[in-house]
């Protein structure tokens, strides 16, 4: 169902019986996040959780997760069959990544019912999970949107960034450089200014995919396009940044570059399914202004995934990843990309081409690794021909035993590149996203297209490859197709 606000969404599932209410006391502490792994690794029903420990007269007294955690879902959210393939949703979301939808600006909304300030605010008043058994404890941003504005053009930014309460007014925070709020941040530095931030909580999961996304227009004007309606903005009560007027929750504070402003964070059970971080001192968030509907709802997520658990990012980040990486392909000018697929985790991407020319794989993956997606993508890259299925694993692995000869260059690195401050595999000094403002990756070209290096054959008709030697001819199609009652079958 499209263009719906949080309550709207809860409505609708409740109607199709897709919802779960949980009014069992259960603890923020572990048990919340314990029971959302379990019914997300199922594909089970979105949960509200109405009897939280120690939030029973809070002001905050629920919380809504796993609202996206099927692709049926998903499908909903977008206004289109629940029958569409993986493959299907990927161009869906291209078209509609292509297509912005303005934002409009109103003059009040429900998330204005509560306004709390200076010394009232206290963020544990919200039922905020500590969802993993080592997080370094209470993730209040997980699936909130985090929206900044660039100081020198104006553009409004929505990310979603991790954060964990550290004070009753401070939310300790994974700030890359390299990330939307990064840059806007390094324009304050140099003005030698604090930067303004509002954290959306509770809103349209159009929203929620977005900022989760790493697209190349506002993000509001994605959420728009995706929703099917623009996206109703509200000016914040502290600085000039807008946020929806239905959100559940609006946090407004301000972040500083003065290390001695600092808030521990981490470690964090993060998207490759291992614990990420220390808990180090990190950029913090300063929360001088809350506002709220009244007994509003707290939104959060899992994150992390691994063979046999996952979480609800999983049933669409690889359509809206695939889909943009899809986009930066052709806007930079590489011909006959025929498809384009992530999978379950970011870093490795697969590419279809329609070969070309000599070094096509090679275009992709310079066009790819210098767009802002290869931030947390295409660490490893595999680029087929058309005749491959992309999203046939066997396929895949096919093309992988048969088609690369390290021998004739179709395995390439690029070391020494920026990539994801989460990865495990990568040594710890060089993951230090305060120091270094990201990670650091050595990336690999896995060209799994024909080498062109290789003489056609006359003996293969003028062909590079012999023939397919499991293929049946076409006579013997017709003779089967004729025969076959008859074989006994």
């Amino acid at each position: 169902m499209a263009a719906l606000d949080l309550r709207g969404w809860i409505d609708d599932l409740e109607e199709r019986n897709d919802l779960k209410r949980v009014k069992a006391e259960v603890d923020w502490d572990e048990e919340i996040g314990a029971i959302t792994r379990e019914i997300s690794s199922q594909f089970g029903p979105a949960l509200l959780f109405e009897n939280i420990k120690g939030h029973r007269d809070t002001p905050c007294r629920r919380l809504f997760t796993n609202g996206t955690g099927t692709k049926e879902r998903v499908c909903r959210i977008l206004g289109v069959s629940e029958k569409n393939t993986y493959r299907e949703l990927v161009a869906i979301f291209k078209e509609r990544f292509s297509k912005p939808l303005k934002p409009v600006t109103v003059s009040s909304g429900p998330v204005k019912e509560n306004i709390i300030k200076k010394d009232a605010v206290d963020l544990f008043q919200f039922p905020v999970p500590k969802w993993n058994p080592h997080d370094g404890g209470r993730y209040i941003m997980t699936s909130a949107s985090v929206v900044t504005r660039d100081p020198d053009n104006g553009v409004l930014n929505a990310g979603t960034y991790r954060g964990m309460i550290a004070q009753k007014n401070t939310i300790g925070v994974l700030l890359a450089m390299t990330q939307g709020w990064g840059k806007h941040f390094s324009n304050y530095i140099k003005r030698g200014q604090e930067m303004p931030v509002a954290v959306v909580i509770g809103w349209d999961q159009a929203l929620f995919m977005s900022a989760s996304t790493p697209v190349n227009h506002p993000e509001y004007e994605l959420a728009g396009s995706l929703r099917g309606a623009p996206v109703e903005l509200v000016k914040c009560e502290t600085s000039d940044l807008m946020v929806p007027a239905s959100a559940e929750i609006v946090l407004e504070g301000f972040v500083s570059a003065d290390p001695k402003t600092f808030e521990p964070e981490g470690p964090f059970s993060e998207y490759p399914g291992y614990y990420a971080g220390r808990k180090t001192p990190k950029h913090a968030i300063r929360v001088e202004c809350i506002t709220h509907r009244n007994d509003p709802i707290f939104h959060g997520c899992l994150t992390g995934s691994s063979p046999g658990r996952t979480n609800e990012g999983t049933t669409w980040t690889p359509a809206t990843f695939s889909a943009m990486a899809w986009q930066y392909l052709e806007e930079a000018g590489v011909p006959n990309v025929t498809g384009v697929w992530r999978g379950k985790w970011p870093e490795l991407l697969r590419v279809q081409i329609r070969k070309s020319h000599r070094g096509h794989a090679q275009q992709v993956a310079n066009a790819l690794w210098g767009c802002h997606l290869a931030n947390y993508a295409g660490k490893h890259l595999i680029v087929v021909d058309d005749d491959i299925d992309i999203h046939d694993w066997e396929a895949i692995e096919w093309a992988l035993c048969y088609r690369i000869n390290a021998g004739l260059g179709d395995i390439s690195t690029f070391p020494g590149t920026s990539g994801s401050m989460l990865d495990p595999s990568v040594p710890s000094a060089e993951r230090d996203s305060v120091k270094y403002g990201h990670g650091k990756w050595t990336r690999v070209l896995l060209d799994a297209t024909i080498n062109w290096e290789l003489e056609p054959q006359d003996q293969y008709g003028g062909n590079r490859y012999p023939p397919l030697g499991t293929a049946i001819s076409p006579e013997m199609k017709e003779t089967l197709k004729r025969r076959w009652k008859e074989y006994g079958f």
